[in-house]
């Protein structure tokens, strides 16, 4: 959580859910265990909400960047359908390997702290880290635009000082 009424937010959504509980008369034989459920699936809900909005964001300001024509007007062009792309394939990957993902590239947490978060062992966080990292990479290189190719081409031949 990035704030601290993010945090009161939760804890207040919480009570309300134990009290309905409560007012349903269901029984609870760990009320422990069934608080610190409640507040661990409204976090959860909370950071992918937070992580489709920031994937909204992205893609809102990259229709929002201003081209301006330059000699490299051809790397810009690459550089916005990478971006383009990486957020295409961010969106396909499975909801928890996307969340743990965005966790990482976009909030930057350590390993630990992911693991620690969700409740879940490291070695979990990093496959997770390593098939969305793997998926996206090869999503980029099978979706890559006929500009983009041109681009390589072009970037090919000045190499070879054609």
């Amino acid at each position: 959580m990035s704030s601290e009424q993010d945090i009161e937010d939760i804890v207040q959504e919480v009570y309300i859910k134990a009290h309905h509980a409560e007012q349903e008369k269901e029984i609870i034989e760990q009320p422990k265990a069934f608080l610190f459920k409640i507040a661990k699936n409204l976090a959860l809900d909370e950071l992918n909400k937070k992580s489709r909005l920031v994937t909204s964001y992205i893609e809102d300001c990259i229709a929002a960047i201003p081209v301006e024509k330059t000699a490299s007007m051809e790397s810009e062009v690459e550089a916005n359908e990478s971006l383009t792309l990486y957020c295409e394939a961010i969106e396909l990957l499975p909801e928890k390997c996307k969340q743990i993902y965005l966790m990482r590239k976009v909030y930057g947490l350590k390993h630990k702290e992911i693991a620690a978060e969700l409740d879940i062992s490291l070695s979990s966080v990093e496959k997770h880290l390593k098939l969305g990292g793997a998926f996206c990479q090869q999503y980029m290189s099978n979706k890559k635009s006929p500009v983009s190719a041109v681009a390589d081409n072009v970037s090919e031949l000045r190499k070879r000082n054609f």
